[in-house]
């Protein structure tokens, strides 16, 4: 607003955009936290059969190689449940 520049020494700096989660249509299904989803580790929801992997989810860092491995653990979770009916 100022238009001021000021430089922040800093070895990596993280861009979040989007940052709102849009989960509303699914509070009928499974639990939000303050619009995220809720799961456990292994991105279970409370709600049987399921899952929910990425930024949508509440968890305490959302970036693309969390999210990246919340799918990998969601879709083995996934088989396993579907292997397992």
């Amino acid at each position: 607003q100022t238009k001021e520049m000021i430089n922040i020494p800093c070895a990596a700096c993280f861009i979040a955009l989007g940052q709102v989660p849009n989960n509303e249509r699914f509070a009928h299904l499974v639990e939000l936290d303050h619009g995220y989803i809720v799961t456990d580790d292994a991105c279970k929801t409370a709600t049987t059969g399921v899952f929910a992997a990425g930024d949508c989810r509440s968890k305490k860092i959302r970036q693309l190689t969390t999210a990246v491995a919340d799918g990998a653990i969601a879709a083995v979770e996934a088989v396993n449940y579907i292997d397992r009916k």
